[in-house]
């Protein structure tokens, strides 16, 4: 790479000579002349002309003649001058455009010398070649394709200049393709430069005209960048002025593109330089951190016993600093007693090559650690050496310690357990049976049965539960062996020749060791007993299913029974029903006739006792009306109704049925209060106002002084008993400030029969049978009842129903 020269401007030659010839000619012709026109005008006029006067205004009109000859001859002398004056002044600009232009190409190419000097990677070279080229050379744009051998495609890596996207308006590619016959793909393959200095003209740049139109660009050279020898990239350089690149400046260029090569080749054997270095650095590294992260102590030395080298955890393990171990021996790190093995040892590493040895190793405080040496001859900086390393078994012995602890105990649960264990290898070379297994073959004496172990298929037979025989490759010790899972194999054994028969239930399979080797194993169960009282069980269950067979014929004959007299006492409610509502309904009648003095006038004490007769027989009526429907939900005849009503209706009418009855109490029965959304209710109104009037009348009935409420709320998700899907249900609660309820008394509320013994039962009218029929009632209606109460302080009835009741579910 050489200094940019100083340019040297060619000027064209004669033209100052020229100049200076024409001047001399042009005076000496006019002296010339003017001396012949002086003298032979006057010699003519003297010759032609006598008179003096005449001759003087022939002398005026001479000179003007001269003068007119003289301006002529000047005018065409002076303009031949002009125009070569005007020659040499066009001769002078493109002189100085000329040096201008190869100013700027030389500073560009001084620009990109001191460039690839500073760069220190390839794309920061490449890219200030760009800029120097736009900003010392002053072409329009600049940029650099790297070759990328697997798509063979130049890719834009350095770009400078009025760029515009122009770039991405098309796509370079090095084959033989279409895409990759322009110019500069072809000047890629060629090897070679490429010059347009008129790209409008040129037939190569045809697919890409428009693009160079609309940007300005008008010549353009191509020039190959090479590394290694191989070509790897193009420099395309474009300006906006016709006829740039011209001998001298393509000259320049190529030096430009030489530079920049041999700048690649040094930046390549520069990197090559550094990951070479970086690669030993990191192996030294790698080295050292691997010496120092091994687990155990490592150590150089050599045969005079000198420590070369050693790893942190020979620090850590003896104790001793690096500056100590440095000067001492490898005996000193052991006892007394081993150093004559270890010496051994030591010098069979230099004779040999290598060996082993385990020896207690030494710290500076006196510990001694067990510890496995291998020790291996190696060559170390020129010099015979032993590499030695050495790790603690502490842990392997303590390890081996507790595996021989771990089998004696293993071998005495083996041997104490109360189950049968047979232990195999899959090839047959291992057999142990443990004592209880030979105890349950009939061995009494246990070495007799260890030494007959791999006889037992001359002495024992196989049979299934069934009595078919087993033969010995199908017994599930050799079933195990090739693999197979058994699980309680239940197989009736015998002895060959005696009368000794036992029931076993075989289980087993194969256990996986870590190491990949396999131990097959069978457990045996002595099930001789257990079958046998099987045996006596199914026998006492035939007898006992026979005997139920008996009493399920009875049960049979007293069921025809049970249903033959409750159709008897369905006939004889419903004879009942009517038998004894008629006459009650004429007695009410007829007692309110009187009581209206329908039949004449009555005094105080007959209203008196007629008004105890209607109101006993109301009283009758409605505990007959109970019975009926407690006797009608209990014999599954009570259906509900499934049909729209209007709720609030239906609410408002039992609140207002209830007042009077509140008002001989003077309670207060406040107005309901009903939630929205309560208009319309699917279900049987007779039957929602039966229970809300059995709820009110007992609020009432059992309250002394204070309010009763009734509250109506809709409920947006209410999952009906035995049901799975949430619907919109109506929850109604009746309150009231009576006595209350005790906890203990609460569970028989809704019971037949049964009224809560508050010590004022007697002074309350009923039969107990209004809850178990709200109750039943609300469970037929898809619903749920229940109660909350506080002794002394009064209590709540929260029935919950279904709004739509579905067609059906209320049948009972």
């Amino acid at each position: 790479m050489n200094p940019a020269p100083e340019p040297v401007i060619p000027v064209r030659p004669g033209t100052g000579v020229r100049l200076r010839v024409w001047v001399w000619w042009i005076v000496a012709s006019y002296v010339l002349l003017s001396v012949l026109w002086i003298y032979f005008s006057d010699q003519a006029l003297e010759l032609a002309v006598n008179d003096p006067a005449w001759r003087l205004r022939m002398s005026v009109y001479k000179g003007w003649v001269f003068v007119g000859v003289t301006a002529i001859l000047l005018w065409i002398v002076l303009g031949r001058l002009g125009r070569e004056i005007a020659r040499g002044d066009e001769a002078v600009r493109r002189h100085e455009a000329e040096i201008e232009r190869l100013t700027r190409f030389y500073a560009a190419l001084s620009q990109v010398n001191q460039t690839i000097v500073w760069s220190s990677s390839r794309d920061e070279l490449l890219q200030r070649v760009c800029e120097a080229l736009i900003e010392h050379g002053r072409f329009s744009l600049a940029w650099i394709g790297w070759h990328d051998p697997a798509s063979a495609c130049l890719r834009p890596v350095a770009v400078c200049g009025e760029e515009d996207d122009y770039l991405k308006t098309f796509q370079v590619f090095t084959d033989a393709r279409p895409e990759g016959q322009g110019p500069i793909a072809r000047a890629f393959r060629a090897g070679r430069h490429y010059v347009s200095n008129d790209v409008l003209r040129d037939p190569a740049s045809k697919p890409w005209l428009h693009e160079l139109q609309s940007r300005r660009l008008r010549s353009a050279v191509f020039l190959p960048l090479r590394q290694a020898g191989a070509i790897v990239g193009m420099l395309c350089v474009y300006a906006h002025e016709t006829d740039v690149f011209q001998e001298r400046e393509l000259a320049l260029l190529q030096e430009a593109a030489t530079d920049i090569t041999f700048a690649l080749d040094t930046l390549k054997h520069d990197e090559e330089r550094r990951r070479a270095e970086a690669a030993v650095d990191n192996e030294r590294r790698f080295s050292a951190t691997m010496i120092d992260s091994m687990p155990g102590i490592l150590y150089f030395y050599d045969t005079a016993g000198r420590f070369l080298r050693w790893n942190r955890n020979f620090e850590l393990a003896s104790g001793y600093t690096g500056e100590e171990i440095a000067r001492m021996h490898p005996m000193d790190f052991f006892a007394a007693e081993d150093r004559p093995l270890l010496e051994a040892r030591i010098a069979e590493v230099f004779e040999q090559g290598e060996s082993s040895v385990e020896a207690p190793f030494l710290s500076k405080t006196g510990t001694a650690t067990p510890y496995f040496f291998t020790g291996r001859r190696v060559v170390y900086e020129g010099r015979v050496c032993l590499l030695g390393v050495g790790i603690d078994i502490t842990t392997r012995r303590q390890a081996e310690q507790a595996l021989r602890e771990a089998q004696s105990r293993l071998a005495t649960v083996v041997n104490n357990l109360r189950e049968g264990l047979i232990m195999a290898d899959p090839a047959g070379d291992f057999l142990e049976w443990n004592p209880a297994a030979l105890d349950m073959l009939g061995f009494s004496d246990l070495e007799e049965g260890r030494q007959r172990q791999r006889d037992f298929g001359e002495l024992f037979a196989l049979q299934t539960m069934d009595g078919e025989d087993v033969p010995p490759q199908a017994w599930p010790l050799a079933r195990v062996r090739r693999g197979e899972t058994i699980d309680r194999l239940e197989l009736v054994v015998r002895r060959r020749g005696q009368e000794w028969t036992r029931i076993f239930s075989y289980s087993g399979g194969q256990a996986r060791y870590a190491d990949g080797r396999s131990l097959a194993f069978i457990t045996l169960r002595d099930i001789t007993l257990r079958k046998e009282a099987e045996k006596v069980l199914r026998e006492s269950r035939d007898l006992l299913e026979k005997q139920v067979a008996e009493r399920t014929e009875e049960l049979q004959g007293a069921l025809v029974r049970a249903e033959a007299a409750d159709r008897l006492k369905s006939a004889f409610l419903a004879t009942m029903s009517h038998e004894l509502r008629t006459p009650l309904n004429s007695i009410i009648g007829f007692t309110g006739i009187l009581l209206q003095h329908l039949a004449g006038p009555l005094n105080e004490e007959q209203k008196r006792q007629l008004g105890m007769v209607r109101g006993s027989a109301q009283h009758l009526l409605e505990l007959i009306n109970d019975v009926l429907d407690i006797s009608k939900i209990e014999a599954g005849q009570m259906t509900v109704r499934c049909a729209p009503f209007d709720l609030r209706e239906a609410i408002v009418d039992v609140s207002h049925s209830v007042q009077p009855l509140a008002d001989r109490k003077q309670l207060e029965l406040a107005p309901p209060e009903i939630g929205p959304g309560l208009d319309v209710m699917v279900g049987d109104r007779r039957r929602v106002e039966q229970v809300l009037l059995n709820l009110l009348n007992n609020a009432v009935k059992f309250t002394d002084q204070g309010r009763v409420i009734l509250r109506a709320e809709k409920v947006g998700a209410f999952v009906p008993p035995g049901g799975s899907e949430p619907q919109p249900a109506v929850r109604l609660a009746v309150t009231d400030t009576g006595l209350g309820i005790r906890a203990e008394d609460q569970a028989c509320l809704f019971q037949p029969f049964r009224q809560v013994d508050t010590g004022l039962t007697r002074l309350h009218e009923g039969t107990g049978l209004g809850l178990a029929i709200c109750r039943r009632l609300v469970h037929l209606m898809g619903g749920t009842i229940e109660v909350a109460s506080e002794w002394g302080r009064g209590s709540t009835f929260t029935v919950t129903l279904p709004l739509r009741l579905q067609a059906g579910a209320g049948s009972s």
